[in-house]
């Protein structure tokens, strides 16, 4: 396992171009996002009752909220801007993957250069079908946990402690979830190099223990540094703490390209055993 993982930081390091476009692109949804929420949320905020309000202001304030969100014009268009904003992270999000598989490839032929956008050229549109079997894939067991977790959740608010029923509903969607998605990345892997998506489907149940290993490795890995940065971030206001913050969101996405990097080494290796 930890061969891979350094042919995977090999990798990374000869897509470092690729880090820092995906930081640039995630800095400026990010910050769409905010403004669209910070526009939305303190006018709202704002209409809220002095810090100690009676009963029957809260309700005024809720009632009115319910009004709005049924009949406002601008709720509806905050409400399609959001769905815009979604719309171009879920276009971007295949297109990113392309190009990475694609310099992937390229990497294992010994070749050199700046493959990135031409792999977005190439392969986006295979790996939109992948994207979009994906997500439906992983939702649709939201049919029959939603039903189940949401008056749960709903509970919670007056008694957190019920939230622990919703646990093992979330444990299980979560592992399902990342299941597909290991299955069907392995799949892309055999698609884009045109080797074949049954074979790389039986190079991942050959050496499912160590992809397993490596996502828990490298995704612990990431989580734990991007806690400590995040908690950094609280102690140090300002420029210091704006500059960790963002410093975060750069490694998260090293540390997403290094997971891939190390499974694409995992799959070259263990098809070429059996080839």
């Amino acid at each position: 396992m930890k061969s891979y993982a350094g042919q995977g930081w090999i990798s990374v390091k000869d897509q470092l171009y690729v880090s820092i476009l995906l930081f640039l692109y995630r800095m400026l949804w990010g910050y769409c996002l905010y403004r669209l929420v910070k526009s939305a949320v303190v006018p709202l905020l704002m209409r809220y009752p002095d810090s100690a309000p009676n009963e029957l202001s809260r309700l005024l304030f809720f009632y009115e909220g319910e009004m709005s969100l049924s009949l406002s014009s601008t709720v509806h268009t905050y409400g399609w801007l959001l769905a815009a904003l979604l719309l171009i992270r879920m276009v971007c999000t295949p297109l990113i993957r392309a190009g990475i598989f694609y310099n992937l490839h390229q990497e294992a032929k010994g070749e050199r250069g700046l493959f990135f956008f031409t792999g977005m050229q190439k392969l986006w549109k295979p790996v939109t079908i992948f994207y979009l079997i994906e997500l439906v894939l992983t939702f649709v067991p939201g049919y029959w946990i939603l039903p189940k977790i949401l008056p749960i959740l709903l509970n919670g608010i007056h008694e957190p402690v019920l939230l622990l029923h919703a646990l093992p509903h979330a444990a299980g969607w979560f592992l399902y979830a990342y299941l597909i998605r290991l299955l069907l990345l392995y799949m892309q892997f055999g698609r884009t190099d045109n080797s074949g998506m049954i074979s790389s489907v039986l190079a991942l149940f050959r050496r499912v223990g160590t992809a397993v290993l490596l996502s828990l490795t490298i995704g612990g890995s990431a989580c734990v540094i991007l806690l400590l940065l995040s908690s950094a971030s609280l102690f140090w206001a300002g420029l210091i703490g704006l500059i960790i913050q963002q410093a975060s969101y750069f490694l998260n996405g090293v540390f997403q390209i290094w997971v891939i990097s190390a499974q694409y080494h995992l799959w070259r290796d263990s098809s070429s055993q059996h080839a």
